[in-house]
């Protein structure tokens, strides 16, 4: 305390107390606070504070998630009950809490400023009592619901909670969580039905598109739809009584066990408006017809700006699995012009005991070189960032990415990778993502002969780990015959430590234009330069573009990484810039 004593009396010294911080950081800190710590910790700091925290401008969030119930009822009468006119969040971890708290406090419509309530653990009595005190509220705006997994009733009708929910005057959230196997979803018909105001809804269970159906019908506003799990129906999927969802623009559906027939039933009739559509775990084939999706979506869905499709396929207790046949057929329907021109790009990811086929939108993850050529000059630092070359002559998005990520991947797993030869160079990939850090240096050759497309290479394992010793360099040089042949043009290299490794890759790919080299806190990154510098002009020749990725990168280093390109024989023309930790070198031709 002597020495904050002294150092407050240096004149020379400034310091800005807690306590002097202006009004709106004041309020930014107290949105991430309970109520009850902001009372217990601030009230009593200085008149001013306590004057700011009494102010009804502050609106309160409350957490409760308390071991031990003792305090709530201090907390009800002397910081909730008091404020309810400032409260505008709630959040109840668990059955107990919540019998408690209601057992000392009724949420009315003296909480008119409540927009938010999170109910978690909740039983299924408890929660249609609760719901029944909600419709009071001008500003519920989100409800959040988590019904107990210890609940012993195993049959849940959710039809009763839903009604309640639907009946809030101002809900524009809902989220659902529940876990039985054997749900139903009965809402009684009635003429005169009063419609929900939810935007967006959250099926955090799984249900069939019946079920679905049922409570679409109360929420004409919806814009947002997603379904954690799409089940079989044991009934034919009914199309009759649709309510037509004109404000509708995306929809999630995970773990799709519905048919392609019943979901495509379902599709024509909702999804007019639709922007966005994610489609995760279909369990059957039939979803990998690319035609059929271009038919589907030109016809009912001409407005959809964004596609998201995954299907799993499970391989590893069948060696002998389809994925040759299947991959040489399903993905041409993928690459047809329809698919181009929205810029929807297809991978694969393989793993030791399955493959993944994805599509998602076009994004770039390489600098945009060529046009980055043309101006001369470098980008401004949000523009370099993850982006893929945009050559003029060739569309990029027509690429197919093969990502190897399972950590599982090792020498002993050779004749798998060998199993699927024939898949690898049917399917043409173009871009080579490898994920983990069991893949040995003596691999990668051989796998880049079973993918002679392969035109971008990004390795985010620690290279350090890989036997970098003679003799697995001379291992490694029985293979280099792949280099004359492969046409490897960026290469991205992620936590390089040592000169070893980045000749390597040299070795390994002589038509570099673009190198990206993330260097550990221990890289002596001039002698990497220096070793790069001193290569371009005979091994690599094409090189144009360098990026070190440092996080003790400044202005120093910069310099002195243009002393060294300065020190070449060779006068280049060349630009060198730092932004962030990313240290760009251009050569201009």
């Amino acid at each position: 305390m002597k020495k904050l004593r002294t150092r407050l009396n240096d004149k020379s010294t400034s310091y800005t107390c807690f306590e002097n911080s202006s009004n709106e950081l004041l309020y930014e800190i107290f949105e991430y606070l309970d109520a009850y710590d902001i009372l217990k910790s601030f009230a009593n700091l200085n008149i001013r504070l306590q004057n700011l925290i009494i102010s009804s401008s502050i609106l309160l969030r409350i957490k409760l998630d308390l071991k031990s119930t003792s305090l709530l009822e201090y907390r009800c009468q002397h910081v909730i009950i008091p404020n309810s006119h400032r409260i505008r969040s709630i959040c109840l971890h668990d059955q107990i809490l919540i019998e408690k708290f209601f057992d000392h406090c009724t949420i009315d419509s003296s909480f008119y400023r409540l927009e938010s309530i999170t109910l978690r653990k909740i039983e299924t009595e408890t929660l249609l009592t609760i719901l029944s005190y909600l419709n009071s509220l001008p500003r519920l705006f989100s409800l959040a619901i988590c019904i107990n997994d210890d609940d012993d009733d195993d049959y849940y009708d959710l039809g009763n909670i839903y009604q309640l929910i639907f009946s809030l005057p101002s809900l524009k959230y809902n989220k659902l969580y529940s876990p039985g196997d054997k749900l139903q979803i009965n809402i009684p018909h009635v003429i005169n039905k009063k419609f929900s105001t939810i935007e967006h809804l959250v099926l955090n269970y799984r249900c069939t598109l019946n079920q679905l159906n049922s409570l679409l019908h109360y929420t004409p506003q919806l814009r947002h739809l997603f379904c954690n799990g799409v089940i079989r129906s044991d009934k034919d999927f009914k199309n009759d009584q649709w309510m037509k969802l004109p404000h509708l623009k995306s929809i999630r559906f995970d773990d799709v066990a519905a048919s392609f027939d019943e979901f495509e039933v379902f599709i024509k009739e909702i999804s007019s408006q639709l922007q966005v559509l994610n489609i995760s775990e279909p369990e059957n084939k039939t979803y990998l017809d690319g035609n059929r999706w271009e038919r589907l979506i030109k016809e009912y869905m001409p407005q959809l700006k964004t596609f998201y499709f995954r299907f799993t396929q499970n391989i590893k207790n069948n060696m002998k699995t389809n994925l040759i046949d299947s991959s040489d057929g399903f993905i041409n329907r993928f690459k047809s012009p329809f698919w181009l021109e929205r810029k929807w790009v297809c991978e694969i990811e393989v793993y030791c005991g399955s493959w993944v086929f994805l599509i998602r939108p076009y994004k770039k993850e390489w600098i945009d070189l060529h046009e980055h050529m043309n101006t001369g000059t470098y980008l401004k630092e949000n523009s370099i960032e993850d982006n893929y070359i945009s050559n003029p002559e060739k569309t990029d998005h027509r690429i197919i990415q093969l990502s190897i990520e399972d950590y599982e991947f090792t020498e002993l797993n050779w004749r798998f990778i060998n199993k699927l030869k024939s898949a690898f160079q049917a399917i043409q990939f173009t871009h080579l993502n490898i994920k983990n850090d069991s893949i040995s240096m003596n691999m990668l050759p051989d796998i880049l002969r079973l993918l002679p497309n392969i035109e971008s290479l990004n390795l985010t394992f620690m290279l350090s780990m890989f036997p970098l010793k003679s003799s697995s360099i001379k291992h490694t040089k029985n293979h280099l015959s792949v280099s004359v042949i492969n046409k490897i043009t960026k290469v991205k290299l992620g936590q390089v430590t040592e000169e070893e490794e980045i000749e390597f890759f040299i070795n390994l790919c002589p038509q570099i234009e673009y190198l990206e080299v993330h260097c550990m806190s221990n890289t002596d990154v001039p002698l990497l330069m220096k070793f790069i510098s001193v290569n371009r002009m005979t091994r690599i020749p094409n090189l144009c573009y360098l990026c070190f990725d440092f996080r003790m990168a400044d202005e120093n280093l910069v310099r002195t990484l243009a002393n060294i390109i300065d020190s070449d024989t060779v006068i280049d023309n060349y630009t060198i810039q730092r932004s962030g930790n990313k240290i760009s070198v251009h050569w201009k031709s």
